[in-house]
């Protein structure tokens, strides 16, 4: 994991925030301070991650952060002592925001590991810096009101698709994330979907069939 630490980087993350995330952010919450930007671009850092390697891992909440998936694509899983399998339960794609939103809130040790499946980007800000941010700006309350909504609404989403049958979702799937079949490993995508690669392999080509006709 490469930080990027020179000026010229500096200077690239501060246009990133300053042009591309804070407009998203003040749309969904309002008008930032200056002082609370700045703090912002201050305390915020942009990683260069390679292929399979760890945006985060889990662990106590205090090594959690708030992360933007500025390109790639990442995965979350969890791994489950009693089947002995892991459990995907989230792919992320450019410009989702990876947090754990119950951790900062409650204090509780986060469960999940975060991976990039290819080479990407993220903006990252640790946990101590978001609880000193909220003094300058309260409204980023609502930030994570909105990040834990959005969240709720995903798992709900998520539990109706493992209810359906193998081809429907694959359907959702693709609906969802029309391009990532094509850039990632057909592995994570079946763990995503808990089915066998076969199994997902078979539901694919009769999907690009109907497709095709």
């Amino acid at each position: 994991m490469k930080v990027f630490g020179n000026e010229s980087n500096r200077i690239r993350l501060d246009m990133i925030l300053r042009k591309e995330i804070i407009p998203k952010m003040e749309l969904l919450i309002g008008p930032l301070t200056q002082e609370c930007i700045a703090y912002i671009v201050a305390n915020s850092k942009l990683k260069h991650i390679s292929k399979d390697q760890y945006i985060e891992e889990s662990g106590s909440y205090e090594d959690g952060h708030l992360h933007y998936l500025y390109s790639g694509i990442a995965h979350s899983f969890y791994y489950d002592q009693e089947t002995d399998r892991n459990f995907v339960t989230r792919l992320w794609k450019k410009d989702d925001i990876l947090f754990d939103v119950n951790s900062f809130v409650n204090y509780d040790d986060r469960k999940e590991e975060i991976q990039m499946l290819e080479d990407g980007e993220i903006l990252s800000i640790g946990h101590y810096h978001l609880k000193s941010l909220l003094k300058y700006s309260p409204q980023l309350i609502a930030l994570s009101t909105h990040l834990q909504i959005e969240r709720e609404t995903y798992n709900k989403f998520y539990q109706h698709l493992l209810k359906s049958t193998v081809e429907e979702r694959l359907v959702l799937f693709l609906k969802h994330h029309p391009t990532i079949i094509n850039r990632i490993n057909k592995d994570f995508i079946a763990q995503h979907l808990n089915v066998s690669r076969s199994r997902l392999s078979t539901a694919y080509a009769l999907y690009k069939q109907n497709r095709d006709n």
